[in-house]
């Protein structure tokens, strides 16, 4: 039981760290994209 609980543990511990990492890239690269499109949507008009 424990043989394979452990290593699973680990890998999904992995996992969501990664998740984690992707979510917060994609979060800032959202913010990045709205704010460059705000200001040249704003400065044409």
């Amino acid at each position: 039981g424990l043989a394979a609980a452990i290593p699973a543990t680990i890998a999904y511990n992995l996992y969501i760290t990664r998740i984690k990492k992707q979510e917060l890239e994609l979060n800032n690269f959202a913010s990045d994209f709205l704010n460059l499109a705000k200001r040249n949507f704003f400065k044409g008009h």
